[in-house]
């Protein structure tokens, strides 16, 4: 595991946005569908980053069982099996299902894994049996017209299917910017490494936001051509404000992040709302410290609110301070057994 930076303006930033939004008190679906391996060694790990996705979703993230599914190339019977295999009709119907169950501002976490294939601007999700096309997933998604759904699809070739998917209360993020960027993605097993460990969390709230992962992952897939003195050969991008356009550099200035920074995985009450001590917290000091991260909170509000009315560098000067200390102080929250 390799720890970010902390003191990050954008990431503190985009971080806060998620703490006490309404998405809070909301749950979260998880649905994983690992296309075709191709070979062993890529259906080993394939199959890895699925088992690992779903063990911290559950795990980690108290993300209910029943809200979890695994979609795979092969069933073979090991506890760790998908439950179905990955075709477009198991996708569609289990959408339909979880489109049954989600509540009306649930979130809903579509994470595509495998190999991809595209020419000019027609690309594909490769599946046993027919392929999946940006446009058949689109329609997948009309049973989910006021839930927040996010798609991460990691495989090469799957720039094309950002504008498609693109549009409101959606977060879609590709591994490349292309279909000509053929070549093996990195992307998809550092977004995993991002979702399964600590070091991602850069606002240190116990949560790992989509726009935390996103950034992870492009740093380390950054570093990792870097390692290798080679040319990168993906640029993973990120919408979600519903123009069609990826983003990569997401500044606080960006109109892109603003929604990934607000969605993570996690059962209903994850973490603290703004200015509220969670509900059968008794413990003397997390109730200091949780009273003392509210106040921290309203400072950020109201720092933001005067914020034309500042020069641009006294502003992110005090707005790094307070968001430095707002991470230090869900740190410590965590110790002492909060924000689970």
């Amino acid at each position: 595991m390799r720890i970010r930076p902390l003191l990050s303006v954008s990431a503190l930033a985009f971080g806060w946005l998620g703490v006490g939004s309404p998405a809070a008190a909301q749950d979260s679906h998880l649905l994983v569908a690992v296309g075709l391996s191709g070979d062993s060694e890529y259906r080993e790990l394939f199959h890895g980053w699925a088992v690992d996705l779903t063990t911290a979703a559950a795990e980690k993230f108290g993300v209910t069982p029943g809200r979890i599914v695994y979609l795979g190339e092969h069933i073979d019977g090991d506890p760790t099996s998908p439950a179905e295999r990955s075709t477009v009709e198991n996708m569609a119907g289990a959408l339909t299902r979880i489109a049954a169950a989600a509540g009306p501002e649930d979130r809903i976490l579509i994470v595509l894994i495998g190999h991809g294939t595209g020419h000019g601007s027609e690309v594909e999700f490769n599946l046993p049996g027919p392929d999946l096309t940006p446009e058949a997933l689109d329609g997948m998604l009309i049973g989910f017209p006021t839930q927040t759904v996010a798609v991460v699809n990691t495989t090469p070739s799957s720039g094309p299917f950002l504008p498609v998917l693109s549009g409101s209360n959606r977060v879609i993020l590709t591994a490349t910017r292309s279909a000509q960027e053929r070549n093996e993605t990195q992307f998809g097993g550092f977004f995993v490494e991002a979702i399964r460990e600590d070091g991602s969390d850069m606002d240190m709230d116990g949560r790992v936001s989509l726009l935390e992962a996103f950034q992870y992952a492009t740093g380390e897939v950054d570093r990792y051509y870097e390692s290798l003195n080679l040319l990168a050969t993906e640029h993973a991008q990120l919408d979600d404000d519903g123009d069609g356009e990826g983003s990569r550099d997401l500044g606080e200035d960006a109109t892109d992040g603003r929604l990934a920074a607000a969605f993570w995985l996690g059962s209903s009450g994850q973490g603290a709302e703004v200015g509220d001590v969670p509900e059968g917290v008794t413990d003397p000091v997390l109730i200091r410290l949780y009273r003392e991260k509210a106040d921290l909170e309203r400072r950020v509000v109201q720092l933001r609110s005067l914020r034309g009315q500042m020069e641009e560098a006294q502003y992110e000067r005090e707005l790094e301070a307070l968001l430095v200390d707002l991470a230090l102080k869900n740190r410590e929250i965590r110790e002492k057994g909060g924000l689970r």
